[in-house]
């Protein structure tokens, strides 16, 4: 077993090297800020800060949010990862009040059927679309997603209201078309 050693005996240890320490090219390791989320209802996480990954280990309730925090310039450069572990209900919305996404997701739906070449989906939110928000709905092909294994990723660029978004989307649905997976309705309407 490893001893332990106190700041000041280390301190000493390193300046009897004679040496000098460059830790200019280094990358400190900090562990990402994250959210386990194991009780349905809506999430308001709207306070976040810094890079941070929010766990999805329940099945949520119909028409149950996940809030993001506003884009703004001060937070460029965060990067939000959802991770749904378990399937929702039925309805899930993942998104913001004010900020718009642009992005895309791409969805594979349920294969077993034999009909693979139209299991895939994908969805692109443009510049101009003011998309507030992405949903999921179970019984919809045009909403598809939000199975265990569905990841979405948000980044901030810096610029207010701007998030760059990216969904890996897994369907029970077969056939998905994602044509309303995105909307310009705000996360808490």
């Amino acid at each position: 077993m490893a001893k332990r050693m106190s700041l000041g005996r280390m301190q000493a240890l390193i300046q009897n090297l004679k040496r000098e320490i460059d830790l200019s090219n280094s990358t400190m390791i900090q562990r990402k800020n994250f959210k386990y989320i194991t009780s349905t209802g809506n999430k308001d996480y709207s306070d976040l800060t810094g890079d941070t990954t929010i766990m999805v280990n329940v099945a949520m309730a119909d028409a149950n949010y996940i809030r993001l925090p506003e884009a703004t310039t001060s937070n460029g450069g965060m990067h939000i990862k959802v991770v749904i572990g378990i399937a929702c209900l039925d309805k899930l919305y993942v998104g913001c009040v004010t900020s718009n996404l642009q992005g895309a997701a791409s969805a594979v739906g349920d294969t077993d059927e034999g009909n693979s070449p139209t299991d895939v989906a994908t969805a692109i939110a443009d510049v101009g679309d003011t998309f507030k928000r992405v949903e999921f709905d179970l019984d919809t092909v045009a909403k598809a997603g939000g199975t265990g294994g569905t990841v979405l990723d948000f980044y901030y660029t810096g610029a207010n209201n701007v998030i760059i978004y990216r969904g890996d989307l897994i369907s029970e649905i077969d056939d998905p078309t994602l044509a309303t997976h995105f909307t310009t309705t705000t996360i808490i309407a």
